[in-house]
């Protein structure tokens, strides 16, 4: 009787096929949590629109160009997270560093402009900001860094 030893060649292959399984999973957690994240903003910015909307013919013209150029920027960034969203789940079987990079960029101003949010909430209304897009763009930034060191 021989004792079978496995071949070297079969622990590479295993090995590879959990890094993509990994991989995989990352990129779809990284492209829902970016689609998740522009919904939020989407329906955040619908709703400020239907509170504060009648108030935008108050405003003198100066100021409302103002509100135009925000609004848009606004919207800029929260279609850059949605395409951002789709192209990490779809291209989630390639090797591409492109998408978690993207994703990376996106989530790292979504959280600069997050905490100057949150700074900007306590220092001119003095309520309690809202913390939720705080944490869901600090979790999308440490996802894609792992993604991106291969961990």
């Amino acid at each position: 009787m021989s004792t079978e030893y496995p071949h070297p060649g079969y622990s590479a292959i295993a090995a590879e096929t959990e890094d993509a399984k990994r991989s995989r999973k990352g990129r779809t957690g990284i492209g829902i949590g970016l689609l998740a994240v522009g919904a939020l903003a989407a329906f955040g910015m619908v709703w400020l629109y239907t509170q504060y909307g009648p108030l935008i013919g108050t405003l003198s013209e100066s100021e409302r160009a103002e509100v135009v150029i925000f609004d848009a920027l606004n919207v800029f960034f929260i279609l850059a997270l949605l395409v951002g969203g789709i192209w990490n789940i779809s291209a989630r079987r390639s090797k591409s560093l492109a998408p978690p990079i993207a994703a990376l960029a996106l989530s790292g101003i979504g959280l600069a402009l997050a905490i100057t949010n949150l700074l900007d909430t306590l220092n001119t209304v003095g309520m309690r900001p809202n913390f939720v897009a705080l944490f869901l763009y600090l979790g999308i930034l440490v996802q894609t860094i792992r993604l991106i060191r291969g961990r």
